[in-house]
C-alpha cells in the first residue's frame, strides 16, 4: 500500500511554511508571556517540591541584584541567602506548610547582592497530586518601604507613649463625641481611674471623676459649654473632695486642619496653692504686725506723754516756790509722786510684756492665803472714787493656793483698775472669791461700758484695746490683761470675761487650790 493510496489517506501535513509561522506564532506568544511575568511588580516563580526553583522573573535580578541563573543553578540559593535573622523561621514554616499542601504567606528579609536588607512578602500556592505536594508557585512582593514605614510608625507611636506617660501632668484625649481615646497613668492615678473604668466606658469612669470633685456640678456644666464650642480653649481651677487643687487646660484636638476631638490637661497644683495661701498669710501677719506696732507706738508715745506734762509742770513751780524760798505745798510733792507712779507702771507693763513675749517672766511661789491676798488688794481700793460702790464677799474658811503673791496682787489690780476705769459714771463694783470644783475663782464686775462681743476672744491679747475705748477717753498701752493671762496661765489657772455692750463686765480668775497634804510638803 503505497503511502499516496486513497485507502491508505491520513491527515493532510504542514508544509515548512506553515511550521514556521506555527513556530514563529508560539514564540510570540512564550515571549508576551515572559514579557507579562517580568513587568509584574514582584519576583514569579516556580519550584519543586524541594524548593529547586523552575521559572524565576527578571524581576528578581532587578530587586535584589543577583543573575536569574544563579537561582536555577544552585539549589539552596533561596535559603542561604535569606537574612540570618530569618533563616530558619521562614525555612521551616515553608516547608511545614508544603508538607500539608497549604497555600501560606509570610514575611522575611533577604540579602541583595549589594548588601541591602529587603523584606519581602512571599505568597504561596501548592500544587498537589492525591495529597502529595508537586509544585510550587508564588510571587515575591517588596515590602521594605511598607516595613520602614511601619518601623518609623512604631517608633513614633514608641516616642509619644514615652512622651505621654512621662509628663508631669495627667493628660486625657477623647473624640468629639467624648468617647476616650488615650489618657496616661498620671490621669489615672489623678482620678483613681482603673483599667476596668477605661474598658468599661465613659460612665464610669465620668462617675469616678465626680466622686473626686469638690464642686462636680460647676466643673461638667463646663465642660458641656466646651463641647458646644468644639474650636473653645479653656482654663479652670478644679478642687477636690480631699483638699488638693487642679488646674485644667483643654484645648481642641485637631488633625489636617479639622477638629476631631479634645485634649485634656490636669497639673496638680496643691503644693503652690498651699504656698501661695501661707504667704498670703503671712503677709497679713505681718500687715497686722506693723499696725499693732503703728498703734502701739501711737499710744505709748501718748500714754508716756501724757503724765510727762503734768510732771514736768509741777516740777517747775516747786523749783520756782524753793528759789522764791516759798514753802512746798505738800499736795504739789503729792501729785508729782502721783505721776511719776504712773510713768513707773507704764514702764513695768513695757518690761512685763517684753518678758511675757520671750518666755522669761519668772514666778516665786509659795503657799498664801487667797482670801487675805483678795482683801488685801481691794482694801487699797477702798476711797478711791466717792462715785463707785465697791462691795466684796468671800468665804469664811481660808483658801489656800500655791503662787507667786506680788504677781497675783498685780492681776487683782489690774481688773480692780480697769473695773473703775471703765466705768466713767460710777456704778457698782462687786469682788466675790468661791470654790469651784478644786478652784478657787476671783470674779470682778463692773457696771461699765462693756466689751463688744466679736472682740472679746481677742481682749487677752498683746497691744489690743476695745474698739469702744479710745485712748484719748480711757488711757493704757492694751497690756494688762495680756500680761494677767501669761500670770494666771502659769499657775495653772484660767482667766475669761463674761460682757455685754453697754452692761459692764465679769472678769473670772480660777486658781487650784492647794490641799492640806500639799501645803505640808511644800513646807518641807
Amino acid at each position: 500500500m503505497s503511502s499516496n493510496s486513497p485507502d491508505m489517506a491520513g491527515p493532510p501535513s504542514l508544509g515548512s511554511t506553515d511550521l514556521r509561522e506555527s513556530a514563529q506564532a508560539l514564540s510570540q506568544v512564550q515571549r508576551e508571556h515572559e514579557e507579562l511575568i517580568d513587568s509584574v511588580d514582584g519576583i514569579v516563580w516556580e519550584a519543586d517540591a524541594s524548593f529547586r526553583f523552575l521559572l524565576v522573573s527578571r524581576q528578581a535580578e532587578r530587586l535584589l541584584g543577583y543573575p536569574v541563573e544563579r537561582w536555577y543553578q544552585e539549589p539552596d540559593f533561596w535559603v542561604s541567602h535569606i537574612h540570618p535573622d530569618d533563616r530558619e523561621q521562614a525555612a521551616s514554616y515553608c516547608r511545614s506548610a508544603v508538607e500539608k499542601c497549604l497555600a501560606h504567606e509570610f514575611e522575611y528579609r533577604m540579602i541583595a547582592a549589594d548588601g541591602r536588607v529587603v523584606w519581602l512578602r512571599d505568597i504561596v500556592t501548592v500544587v498537589s497530586d492525591e495529597g502529595r505536594p508537586r509544585r510550587l508557585r508564588g510571587i515575591m512582593v517588596d515590602s521594605t518601604v511598607q516595613h520602614a514605614t511601619q518601623e518609623h510608625l512604631e517608633r513614633t507611636v514608641s516616642v509619644l507613649e514615652a512622651t505621654l506617660e512621662s509628663t508631669a501632668d495627667a493628660l486625657l484625649v477623647v473624640d468629639r463625641d467624648g468617647q476616650v481615646l488615650a489618657c496616661n497613668r498620671q490621669f489615672q492615678q489623678l482620678w483613681g481611674i482603673t483599667d476596668a473604668h477605661l474598658t468599661a466606658g465613659d460612665v464610669p469612669m465620668l462617675q469616678a471623676v465626680r466622686e473626686r470633685l469638690k464642686d462636680p456640678e460647676r466643673f461638667l456644666e463646663r465642660v458641656r459649654q466646651l463641647y458646644a464650642s468644639p474650636a473653645a480653649e479653656s482654663f479652670d481651677v478644679v478642687e477636690l473632695r480631699d483638699g488638693r487643687v487642679l488646674e485644667r487646660y483643654s484645648m481642641p484636638k485637631r488633625q489636617r486642619g479639622a477638629i476631631t476631638g479634645r485634649v485634656w490637661s490636669f497639673r496638680d497644683v496643691s503644693a503652690r496653692v498651699q504656698a501661695e495661701r501661707e504667704r498670703e498669710h503671712l503677709l497679713r501677719d505681718a500687715h497686722e504686725a506693723i499696725q499693732v506696732r503703728d498703734d502701739f507706738l501711737s499710744i505709748a508715745s501718748h500714754e508716756l506723754k501724757t503724765p510727762l506734762t503734768p510732771l514736768r509742770l509741777q516740777l517747775q513751780r516747786l523749783k520756782q516756790e524753793v528759789e522764791s524760798g516759798q514753802s512746798v505745798a505738800p499736795g504739789r510733792v503729792d501729785k508729782a509722786l502721783g505721776q511719776v507712779r504712773r510713768l513707773s507702771a507704764l514702764v513695768n507693763d513695757l518690761l512685763d510684756a517684753s518678758c511675757v513675749g520671750a518666755g522669761r517672766m519668772e514666778l516665786q511661789r509659795t503657799p498664801l492665803s487667797l482670801p487675805e491676798l483678795v482683801r488685801e488688794v481691794f482694801s487699797d481700793f477702798l476711797g478711791v472714787s466717792d462715785s463707785h460702790a465697791l462691795t466684796y464677799e468671800g468665804p469664811d474658811e481660808d483658801v489656800l493656793i500655791q503662787g507667786d503673791r506680788g504677781r497675783l496682787a498685780q492681776v487683782l489690780t489690774n481688773l480692780l483698775e480697769n473695773a473703775l476705769k471703765y466705768s466713767p459714771l460710777g456704778g457698782a463694783v462687786h469682788v466675790t472669791l468661791t470654790h469651784s470644783g478644786g478652784d478657787a475663782v476671783v470674779t470682778v464686775a463692773d457696771s461699765g461700758i462693756g466689751i463688744p462681743k466679736e472682740e472679746q476672744a481677742h481682749l487677752f491679747e498683746r497691744f489690743f484695746r476695745a474698739r469702744n475705748a479710745p485712748v484719748s477717753g480711757f488711757g493704757g498701752l492694751g497690756l494688762g490683761l495680756y500680761i494677767c493671762r501669761d500670770i494666771i496661765e502659769r499657775h495653772g489657772g484660767h482667766i475669761w470675761v463674761e460682757s455685754e455692750l453697754g452692761r459692764g463686765s465679769v472678769f473670772h480668775v480660777s486658781l487650784p487650790e492647794l490641799g492640806t497634804r500639799a501645803l505640808h510638803e511644800a513646807h518641807v
